[in-house]
């Protein structure tokens, strides 16, 4: 269909409703006929020719009535003009002036709301800023602190340390060791010929004379068996044993294994060595 039809006897000022709607309804009798080719197309699936200038000239006579229908639409609407009256003037004016007004200050609570907020997390911003600031110095005077440490120190200084650190290692290792031989003077005396007689009795063995000699064995103390070991744990660590021989006594012996005070050797039964206390783990 071809809209090329001239809407003669049509008053453009009385009539402006009716040409919009017979505009309207050929549009959409245009977009029926387009909607009805196109799914004819497609079901075809074969290619309709169809001369540019044609679609052109549809597209132009569109766009013809379009415009025509707006110019009818504005010759219709009315201008409106301002009152004469002045106290009709002055009450316009005046209400305009006040919407404006209640408008300028609801963008003023706006923009005050806006910068307390502002003003809030800039304060929290310099209070971080602050605290970074007091961190870094104290950083740096930790830093100049050890720095002037390091180069200030010297080998003869570390030296000193040293010896300083030996001296009361020692000194307390001498009182360590005094009170080590009270409590083992007061509690394990060495044996006396009565208690040599007992265990041997009991043991059925004759361990009160030397092999081949007449001679009575003379036992270690315990406090001389216990120093043995820690110097051999101390001097020698990479082979802290003990060799035992007739001279120490067995019931010592046996008692510093049963508190676990002592290993023995795990191929030769005549070693012991004393537990590493120091090293955390036995």
């Amino acid at each position: 269909m071809k809209m090329t039809e001239v809407y003669e006897g049509v008053h453009p000022v009385t009539a402006p409703k009716e040409v919009v709607n017979r505009i309207k309804a050929e549009c959409e009798q245009l977009w029926a006929e387009v909607s009805k080719i196109h799914g004819e197309v497609v079901a075809s699936k074969e290619p309709v020719s169809c001369s540019q200038e044609d679609a052109l000239l549809k597209i132009y006579q569109v766009k013809e009535k379009r415009l025509r229908a707006e110019v009818e639409l504005l010759k219709e609407k009315k201008v409106e003009a301002l009152p004469t009256n002045q106290e009709v003037l002055h009450g316009i004016l005046k209400a305009e002036l006040q919407r404006s007004v209640s408008e300028l200050t609801q963008t003023l609570s706006n923009v005050r709301a806006e910068k307390q907020i502002l003003e809030e997390e800039n304060q929290r911003l310099a209070e971080r800023e602050s605290q970074h600031d007091a961190i870094k110095e104290a950083l740096e005077s930790k830093l100049a602190e050890v720095e002037h440490e390091v180069t200030h120190s010297t080998a003869e200084g570390y030296l000193k340390d040293l010896q300083q650190k030996n001296k009361k290692a020692v000194k307390y290792m001498n009182t360590v060791m005094l009170k080590m031989k009270e409590f083992v003077d007061e509690h394990f005396p060495p044996p006396t010929e009565e208690d040599i007689e007992k265990w041997t009795k009991k043991h059925g063995k004759s361990g009160q004379k030397s092999h081949g000699s007449n001679t009575r064995i003379k036992y270690l103390p315990l406090q001389t068996i216990l120093e043995e070991l820690m110097n051999s744990c101390m001097d020698t660590p990479h082979n802290p044993y003990v060799t035992l021989d007739e001279t120490y006594w067995p019931p010592y012996v046996e008692l510093l294994l049963r508190y676990d005070i002592v290993l023995k050797h795990p191929d030769d039964d005549m070693k012991i060595k004393l537990v590493p206390f120091h090293l955390g783990n036995t």
